[in-house]
């Protein structure tokens, strides 16, 4: 019996001794081949547009050709090839050159007795100004009022001219408008100038016109339909005695 459990002990004994004994790794098998790529899924929905990003900051001299006031104009007719159009736009660049000062942005107030006349220059372009290659431009000249601001205030005479002004449309075909209107221009009915404000120390001038032109009197070859406004800062010339 003792013989026996002697024996059991240390059997026991081996087989611990054998199952605490940890072999070496074997060595990793090769990589199988990679499995056929899947099919592609189908596209997410468009995602919302972004916000709009900052204004960029003006280019230099900008501020400067823009700082006198703008002209709009809005033109409704039919163009030359048969369709109908509607376009506005506005002339925002004044020339800052002194010669052209006296055509483009300036008040003559001349004071008689019974009569005060203000006589205006406007003119305004449609992108920063130059005589080569960005001449299209609004002009408001021989613009005369007599009394202005007074109960008998009366718009003497007014001359519009559109000069180099491309019509372009939707379907990118375009005319151009090289016109000039009197208040008496043959074809020229409902000239008109209305809303007239003006303050004398700031030299701040508002008015909105309107006319109509037949078709034989402007360049899209049927009658049509002009309006806009003014809001505009003209300059006064001060008059230098060169003797002294």
């Amino acid at each position: 019996m003792k013989q026996f459990n002697l024996l059991y002990v240390f059997s026991l004994a081996i087989a611990l001794a054998l199952t605490s004994c940890s072999g070496k790794d074997g060595i990793n098998g090769e990589i199988g081949p990679q499995g056929p790529t899947g099919q592609r899924g189908p596209q997410g929905e468009q995602g919302g547009q972004g916000a709009d990003g900052a204004d960029g900051t003006n280019g230099v001299g900008f501020d400067e050709l823009t700082k006198y006031g703008h002209l709009t104009m809005v033109l409704e007719g039919t163009r030359p090839d048969g369709v109908e159009f509607r376009n506005s736009t506005a002339f925002k660049f004044t020339p800052v050159e002194g010669n052209e000062l006296n055509v483009s942005n300036i008040l003559k107030v001349t004071e008689n007795v019974d009569i005060t006349n203000y006589e205006f220059q406007i003119r305004r372009f449609f992108s920063s100004p130059d005589d080569s290659y960005q001449y299209s431009r609004l002009d408001f000249s021989n613009f005369s009022i007599d009394n202005l601001g007074e109960n008998n205030e009366e718009v003497v005479d007014v001359q519009l001219s559109i000069r180099q002004y491309a019509v372009i449309g939707d379907d990118n075909k375009y005319f151009i408008m090289d016109d000039t209107f009197y208040t008496d221009s043959e074809g020229v009915s409902g000239f008109e100038i209305t809303d007239i404000t003006f303050d004398a120390e700031t030299n701040h001038l508002t008015f909105s016109y309107s006319l109509n032109v037949d078709g034989n009197n402007n360049d899209s070859g049927n009658d049509l339909s002009i309006s806009g406004t003014a809001d505009v800062y003209v300059l006064e010339q001060i008059e230098q005695d060169l003797d002294n």
